[in-house]
């Protein structure tokens, strides 16, 4: 972890813990303390982001409730002939399995059945869970707030590819086809374990 990722990752522990002492705080001078530390987080982030500190004073008291790590959900989801579905980013071209954030109110498994279904057209059955990902533990910039990532073992039902905005392109790759992508920081783990998740499908990863 670089010195920028690394202020990145402690303003994000201060934000957090200034806005869980919001949540729960009812004395005047603990909440006096923790708005500063709110502050603090902000202008420590501003050395490692290009927003400036009031920039993300507000974004963050955008959201000033209890905080835990955010959710994502992706799929694993492979041809007949053993090869993984990537779809490339339409906001940096680069590669990775389809996924996101997790909706309030929606399982994680159903999450990762919609984002397939939301950027590929495919539509998908959960089968398997495959692993649980610490945004904090990705190769490469891990700038933003903290997240955990769960992959799924997908069955395809039926549906076509189909472009659009989020996603330029589709390729059904080999374990080595995939890894010589320009891939997304997350996915250069997700990758190979989905390869050895499919050679063994009782083989679950976790930080």
């Amino acid at each position: 972890m670089d010195t920028g990722d690394r202020i990145a990752a402690l303003a994000d522990e201060i934000r957090g813990m200034a806005a869980n002492g919001l949540h729960y705080a009812h004395d005047t001078y603990d909440r006096a303390r923790y708005e500063r530390l709110v502050g603090i987080a902000a202008e420590l982030l501003s050395l490692a982001d290009p927003r400036s500190a009031a920039e993300i004073e507000r974004a963050y008291r955008g959201g000033l409730g209890l905080l835990t790590p955010a959710v994502g959900a992706a799929a694993a989801l492979f041809d007949d002939d053993g090869r993984l579905l990537l779809t490339r980013r339409a906001d940096n071209g680069r590669w990775c399995l389809p996924g996101g954030a997790a909706d309030v109110g929606e399982s994680p498994s159903a999450a990762a059945v919609r984002e397939v279904r939301e950027e590929t057209g495919l539509h998908v059955t959960a089968t398997h869970l495959l692993g649980v990902y610490d945004s904090r533990l990705q190769p490469g910039p891990v700038r933003g707030w903290h997240a955990y990532t769960l992959v799924f073992g997908c069955r395809p039902d039926g549906g076509a590819l189909t472009v659009n905005h989020e996603v330029t392109a589709f390729a059904w790759c080999t374990e080595a086809e995939a890894c010589a992508l320009d891939l997304t920081g997350g996915t250069r783990l997700t990758v190979p374990d989905a390869f050895a998740w499919h050679r063994d499908p009782t083989r679950t990863v976790f930080h």
